[in-house]
């Protein structure tokens, strides 16, 4: 997440929350690079704005129940939707970002302002998972996963802190990615400059992380754009990194924020220009397209939706 200014005021909020689905348009485009993007979307497709005016979206995640959640961060709120309205979830969120929903109706939440991970379970209880390694404070969690064993892995950069790296307050001296298992958390990477979305394969062979190196060149900053690939044991540990993917064209605006798996290990990311969809050999197949920077995503039931928080402004998009 990138610090941004207010969009909009609270009365232009009430107003998303009142659209309806007949008020819903289409906007955006579909953008191939290999015939095989059309196996995963159709070519009727298209990128429909179910909801604008809010402040800054994130964290988008299908909840078991049947209804969308997602993060406003600035708005310090998470909101539900379905296709009729947008109501709160949760407020004050203490600034959440990236959500994971559980088949028990829980919600695993970044929280930049608490710097933690927590749960809030369906009887409206709330508990911190994790918020320090060894004895420091996390920076402020992005964005999660969680492995069929229970792993949760996650992202830690310092977007969340007034003055991000600068910051007196940040007490680890790197950026890391992590996993919790079993009340132990383990640094698996501390080498990455603003790691940010995360997820792992089908078969959670796989670890991907979204990666942003700014590096200065004769005095300009220049980005690097790209995807990091973690090979996991059958412990869920790491024995192998690489760099999958590389976004070539960093002029398009958007960056490496979220992303997410489908079950043929596709990767959708956010990227320059929009969503990229990328195979599983880091071949990009194609790019939806959308008018704002897209933050995040989440597939719906069965995967046949894609939705996109993309700062004030959230899409959905038919999938085959």
């Amino acid at each position: 997440m990138r610090k941004i200014g207010l969009f909009i005021g609270v009365l232009m909020m009430l107003v998303a929350g009142c659209k309806s689905k007949s008020e819903m348009h289409p906007i955006g485009e579909l953008i191939p690079e290999n015939d095989r993007f059309w196996q995963v979307i159709s070519r009727e497709a298209v990128v429909e704005r179910i909801g604008i005016a809010f402040e800054f979206t994130e964290g988008p995640a299908w909840h078991p129940d049947g209804y969308l959640i997602f993060s406003d961060i600035p708005g310090n709120t998470i909101y539900r939707w379905t296709e009729k309205k947008f109501v709160v979830f949760r407020h004050p969120s203490n600034q959440a970002n990236g959500l994971l929903t559980e088949p028990d109706g829980s919600v695993l939440a970044c929280e930049h302002k608490s710097r933690s991970i927590t749960r809030y379970s369906p009887d409206g209880e709330v508990s911190v998972v994790v918020d320090e390694y060894n004895g420091h404070k996390l920076n402020s969690p992005n964005d999660l996963c969680k492995s069929s064993n229970g792993a949760i892995y996650f992202t830690d950069p310092p977007w969340g802190l007034e003055k991000q790296n600068e910051d007196p307050g940040k007490e680890l001296p790197y950026n890391g990615v992590f996993r919790y298992h079993r009340g132990v958390l383990t640094l698996i990477d501390s080498t990455l400059s603003w790691p940010n979305g995360i997820a792992l394969s089908p078969d959670e062979n796989y670890l991907y992380v979204a990666n942003m190196e700014i590096l200065r060149v004769n005095g300009v900053d220049e980005y690097q754009v790209h995807w990091m690939r973690y090979t996991l044991d059958e412990r869920g540990e790491v024995v192998e990194k690489t760099i999958f993917f590389t976004a070539l064209d960093t002029s398009l605006p958007g960056g490496p924020d979220g992303m997410k798996v489908d079950q043929l290990g596709n990767l959708f990311v956010t990227g320059p220009g929009g969503i990229l969809v990328v195979d599983s050999l880091g071949n990009h197949l194609g790019t939806i397209g959308i008018p704002i920077p897209a933050t995040n995503l989440a597939f719906g039931p069965k995967e046949k939706e894609l939705f996109i928080t993309a700062r004030s402004t959230i899409y959905r998009v038919q999938l085959k």
